[in-house]
Formats: structure tokens, sequence, C-alpha cells
């Protein structure tokens, strides 16, 4: 286990418990449980339709479950907005930037600020110190960013709400391998100053190389959870990514999970 995605904190900071959501008949998540302590690095994982991004998704607020309960810090958050859940301090990246692009960087990232700085200038000033740790630069405009630069603006943003928990969806997917250890960098960075972070994303090698706890879904219901080392030898989640052949997925950069 890598020494950012120890646990550090016994203290819950997240607890999901019994989470389902549905769509008409059909069952996206299955009674999914979660703890996050301060601290953590959880990963989310599962092959094409599994229901991890449904799940993330109630975890932040965009899409209400259709059972059980989240709690964060000791609120209950299971039916609040996605604003209620920024202001209690979850942040939240989305797979698609949502760059504005006739806007600077700098302004782009003061559009989170505003959040817990409703002065100009002191948002500009939390603007500028989130640039610094990402190291983008303030006067850039936000149409000319490639991939790299947008996913990076898109943590930027999320991380000038000041967030206690920072769920990354596939903020790493899409990247070179340089860019890739650049933003795998970065999310230590961002775990160091103190941030808990939950990440789905389909990139094994994030997957084993920041993450302490790992849970694995499957059509809706979570099949394992556990260290990456010993989730990637359970057969259910050999099975589940790769059929019976009982191949164990690659710990390296292959993408085996959408």
């Amino acid at each position: 286990m890598s020494d950012a995605g120890r646990i550090t904190a016994a203290k819950h900071l997240l607890e999901a418990t019994s989470v389902s959501k549905s769509f008409g008949e059909f069952r996206a998540v299955a009674g999914a449980d979660l703890t996050v302590n301060e601290g953590d690095i959880i990963g989310l994982i599962g092959p094409n339709g599994a229901g991890k991004s449904t799940f993330f998704n109630c975890l932040a607020g965009e899409t209400p479950p259709s059972g059980g309960r989240i709690v964060f810090d000791g609120k209950d958050l299971t039916r609040a907005s996605p604003e209620a859940h920024a202001r209690a301090g979850i942040g939240r990246t989305f797979q698609v930037p949502t760059t504005f692009a006739d806007m600077s960087v700098l302004h782009n990232v003061m559009v989170g600020a505003f959040l817990r700085h409703p002065h100009r200038n002191d948002a500009r000033d939390k603007a500028r110190a989130v640039l610094e740790l990402t190291g983008l630069r303030a006067d850039q405009p936000a149409r000319s960013l490639g991939t790299p630069g947008r996913k990076r603006l898109e943590i930027a943003r999320a991380l000038a709400t000041e967030p206690r928990l920072l769920l990354l969806d596939e903020s790493l997917a899409g990247l070179t391998p340089n860019e890739l250890q650049d933003a795998i960098a970065l999310v230590r960075r961002i775990h160091q100053g103190g941030v808990t972070i939950v990440i789905v994303e389909h990139i094994m090698e994030v997957i084993m190389t920041l993450t302490g706890h790992v849970l694995v879904f499957n059509q809706g219901h979570v099949i394992a959870s556990g260290t990456p080392d010993s989730v990637v030898r359970e057969p259910a989640v050999i099975e589940a990514y790769l059929g019976r052949s009982h191949r164990r997925p690659q710990a390296t950069g292959s993408q085996v999970d959408r």
C-alpha cells in the first residue's frame, strides 16, 4: 500500500448505508455500503454498467438515491442538493470537464472559490493559491487548454470550494503516461494537504498506486471490498472483468474499467 493510500484517521467522515438507485424497473445500485474515514483514498471500480458511477453521483448529490442513507460529518445529505453537498464540504469533478471557455483559468477557479469567499479579492487570492498547487497559469485562456489542462482545471475549481472530501470522476483518464504520472503526483499533493479522496477510475495503475481501499461494483452490487492487492485476486472480480478465464487484471496502465 502506498503512503498516500494509507488510512490515517479513524473518524468516519462519510457513511453511505444500503444505498440503492433505480431508474424505472432497472436497479443501477443495489444496497451499497461505504465508510470513508478522514485521510482515506478510496477507489470505486467495475466494468461497464456496473453501477459505480451512479453510486458516485449519489454521494455527490447529483442523483438522489431511491433508498438508503448518506451521512457526511454527522449531517444527513441523502436527499440534499449538490450545492448543499458542496457547502457541507464535498467537492467533485466531472468525467467531462465543464470549463468556461471564454474565461481565463483564474476566473474559472474563482467560480469555485466564491462558495466560501463571496468577496472578489478573497476569491482571487484563494484561486491563485489553488493554481499554485495545481500548476496552472492564471492568465491562460481556458479554451486554449488541452485534455490534461482541462482535467487539472476541473480539479482546481473543485479544490477552490475548500472540500474536506474530494470526489474525482475519472479525472486521470485519457492522459499520456507522462501526464498520468504528473496527475498522480498532483492527487498525492492534494491528499497530503489534508483532503480525503474517493476516486472512480478505469486505469488500474491509478487504483493500485493511490488507493488504500477499493470497492468493486458489478451489476449494481458491491462484489468485493478491500485493499487493491486483495480485490484483484478475488475470483468474482476476475470473472466480472475478464469472464471465466480467471486471468488477473493487469496492475499497470491497462484500461480495464469503464
